[in-house]
């Protein structure tokens, strides 16, 4: 797990070191370009343009007045003592530009970087200039920027986004739009109406940038590249209360199983799901629950669709239909309810009940709307049951909607996701994890986990079904192993996001985004039945004794 910072944060970890180090903020920006240049020669001028002679590449910076734009007027001095010729800065009057960017400028100049005053030009052709280069510099603004950009910024964000949209029509390679730490335009309070750079990749200095993976924003990052090595990750400047899930982590969130183990001490979950309406995410749900690893798992569902059920999930699960007499919650280590289950009937009652039960619940779809519904007549009520929400943004908005959220502490600083996600969380005791391009999990004490698991085959309906099926499976798996004295891993007291709750959910959100995108790599689209399927391979990778 990497640490994720807010730009506020940034900025103190940069007064930080250059208080602890001693350093003028020259000699920390000189440490900084070189770092990035590396990062940009190495990871994208030799990998991308493999055809190209290095030194022959042709670079372009779109620069502001700050010290985006002093990085990369540095990083274009690296490269043309490297050799490299086809080099050229975009910057607003020199006037405009502050005390190191001017520093910078000067440097740049006397190594005969061409430069040109985009305030004085047409843009047509500063256009034509910037589509003809192999790598184009975002250096506009960068995490000192707050709200919507104006005046020479915002023109040139204009016009690296004209650049950005002209691509389409272009003939042979485009130009790669590269942004220096952060896209332009984007922070901790940016809004999706605010202007802002598309970029191919960013090369975001470490600790990482939260703001990067707002689900409405992250698009805008391209592939992002952390650069390290230029401020320390071991103070206590650079900590955070929000981390980034990287695929490596995975074994850490999935449960042992020994080999002796019998199918109660690899958990028991229930799932209430389906309808008329959404027969199919039932069938979705407990294939993910199955993918888990759960060793004994039931489908209740109406007498309606018990013979369909029983044919099409019989091999999975015990299929029973609902009622109070078949179903006690208190037999169960996990239950998952929601999935195409629908909001009319006895279904918010069901549900209320449930909360007043001490079983571990992971509510997805429906049961996220009547949720909401429950928790919105009494916004003061605290709930009995632990509980794990799964909503994708349609639903987050009816939560929030329907809530409302206040700020928390932990999350003054931080995007608009994390801060409503923790809001809702600490309000109601609650772990939500919201499913879009990115997946935010909050928790009630103020941390917040973050994945990046943008994979275009997993934006198909029952996707999400398959999920809370595999965080109520390893739920499950979790709470058994709980029961067992002195059973490995089952202790994690001390380590972050040590819970039965945060390992389930944190583990299927895990498996379940690396598994759709191996399956986008290696098979293109697929169905939430084959999602499931790979699931499976990678839960059973981590049985050990």
């Amino acid at each position: 797990m990497r640490p994720l910072l807010s730009t506020s944060q940034s900025l103190e970890l940069d007064a930080f070191t250059r208080e602890m180090f001693d350093f003028p903020s020259d000699n920390l920006m000189e440490i900084a370009a070189m770092r990035l240049w590396q990062v940009l020669k190495c990871e994208l001028i030799r990998k991308r343009l493999p055809q190209t002679l290095p030194t022959q590449t042709s670079i372009a910076a779109v620069c502001g007045k700050g010290d985006n734009a002093g990085d990369a007027l540095a990083m274009l001095r690296h490269a043309r003592l490297e050799g490299f010729q086809h080099l050229s800065a975009l910057v607003p009057g020199a006037e405009a530009l502050k005390e190191n960017a001017q520093l910078n400028l000067r440097r740049a100049e006397r190594c005969g970087i061409e430069i040109v005053r985009y305030a004085s030009a047409e843009e047509p052709a500063l256009l034509e200039l910037l589509s003809r280069q192999d790598i184009v510099l975002d250096a506009v603004l960068g995490t000192g920027a707050h709200g919507r950009a104006k005046g020479s910024a915002a023109g040139a964000i204009h016009l690296l986004e004209a650049l950005y949209r002209g691509r389409a029509k272009s003939v042979g390679r485009a130009s790669c739009i590269v942004a220096i730490d952060i896209p332009s335009g984007l922070g901790d309070d940016w809004q999706p109406d605010y202007p802002v750079v598309h970029a191919d990749a960013t090369l975001c200095i470490e600790p990482l940038k939260e703001a990067l993976y707002m689900p409405a924003a992250r698009p805008c990052a391209g592939d992002i590249l952390p650069v390290g090595g230029i401020f320390p990750l071991w103070t206590e400047a650079a900590t955070s209360d929000v981390w980034l899930l990287e695929d490596g982590d995975v074994r850490n969130f999935l449960p042992p199983i020994s080999p002796w183990a019998h199918k109660m001490q690899r958990g028991r979950v229930a799932v209430l799901a389906g309808s008329q309406s959404g027969a199919g995410a039932a069938l979705h749900c407990v294939r993910g629950a199955a993918a888990a690893g759960a060793g004994y798992i039931a489908l209740y569902c109406d007498e309606a669709l018990f013979p369909s059920y029983l044919a099409a999930a019989g091999d999975l699960a015990i299929v029973r239909v609902l009622s109070q007499d078949s179903f006690s919650p208190e037999s169960w280590d996990a239950v998952v309810v929601g999935p195409g289950w629908g909001v009319a009937g006895e279904r918010e009652a069901q549900l209320d009940s449930l909360l007043h039960s001490d079983t571990a619940l992971v509510l997805d779809a429906d049961a996220v709307r009547l949720f909401a519904r429950i928790a919105g007549k009494n916004p003061a009520r605290s709930f009995r049951a632990p509980v794990i929400l799964t909503p994708h943004p349609g639903e987050f908005r009816e939560l929030v909607s329907s809530l409302g959220q206040g700020e928390t502490g932990a999350a003054r600083n931080a995007s608009e996701s994390v801060r409503q996600s923790l809001a809702l969380a600490e309000k109601f005791g609650i772990v939500l994890a919201l499913r879009a391009s990115t997946t935010h999990v909050a928790f009630p004490d103020g941390k917040c986990a973050v994945f990046d698991g943008s994979a275009s085959g997993l934006g198909v309906a029952g996707s999400g079904d398959v999920l809370s099926g595999l965080a109520g499976g390893l739920l499950a798996r979790w709470t058994a192993l709980s029961r067992e004295p002195g059973a490995v891993g089952s202790n994690g007291e001390g380590t972050l996001f040590h819970t039965a709750l945060a390992r389930a959910i944190l583990g299927a959100v895990l498996v379940h985004g690396s598994a759709g995108r191996q399956l986008s790599k290696t098979k293109g689209w697929f169905t939430p039945a084959e999602l499931a399927q790979a699931c499976v391979r990678m839960t059973s990778e981590s049985e050990h004794g």
